[in-house]
């Protein structure tokens, strides 16, 4: 005896249509374009809707009979229905232990899905209530993440601004440069850059010079500052 086929709960993948999507046909342009979008009616699991059907359609319109009114508490009914399903239940073992041939067993079964189907109407009626908690849920998330960012970073931005304070109270008031700290970088220049200084004027000359010099006391600057602190 052979072992048994697993089937899977779920079809399988249309093949002949993935392959049309690979990488080279849509780099390509080649891949199918989607399908467009359906405009009158559609089938589904056997059914055919109406692209303007409400979401949730009224029992009337499928052909079942309102056993609540129009204007009602859910949680008050569902109560109601979750009590007389079980009612019902317990008279359909009655029928089924005394007289399991009647015809009072398929009344009590119609009884039975009929009570179902208003409790999944119900329950369906809920669904788009659901939606918008489950949106604010994930919103108010998403606002106390944020927050919790905004005040990590305003912790270090205050110990950072702390340290700068710290630094700077730390300073002396009258420093000065020491005599013979103040070294000039010297580097091999060029031949293009001793060419270009040579057709410079004396004054352009003597502006870059004082601008070397300025920045070689702000780094020597910084270096003693460093040092004390170290």
């Amino acid at each position: 005896m052979g072992e048994p086929q697993q089937v899977s709960a779920l079809p399988l993948p249309p093949m002949q249509y993935i392959k049309e999507y690979t990488d080279e046909n849509v780099r390509r342009g080649l891949a199918p374009k989607p399908p467009l979008p359906v405009k009158d009616s559609y089938m589904m699991f056997g059914n055919q809707f109406q692209c303007d059907d409400l979401i949730i359609r009224p029992l009337e319109s499928q052909g079942i009979e309102r056993l609540c009114p129009l204007q009602f508490d859910h949680k008050k009914e569902l109560r109601k229905l979750n009590m007389s399903i079980l009612v019902n239940f317990l008279d359909l073992l009655d029928i089924l232990i005394r007289s399991p041939g009647t015809i009072r067993r398929e009344e009590k079964l119609e009884d039975l899905k009929l009570l179902f189907v208003h409790m999944h109407h119900l329950i369906n009626e809920y669904r788009p209530h659901q939606a918008r908690e489950t949106l604010r849920v994930m919103m108010e998330v998403q606002k106390r993440n944020r927050l919790e960012t905004a005040e990590r970073f305003q912790k270090h931005l205050e110990q950072v601004v702390e340290m700068i304070q710290n630094c700077l109270a730390s300073l002396p008031d009258d420093l000065t440069l020491p005599e013979g700290e103040l070294h000039l970088k010297t580097e091999p220049m060029d031949v293009q850059e001793a060419s270009s200084c040579a057709g410079q004027s004396e004054p352009a000359k003597d502006g870059m010079v004082c601008k070397k010099e300025t920045t070689a006391d702000k780094d020597a600057l910084m270096c003693v500052i460093i040092d004390e602190m170290t």
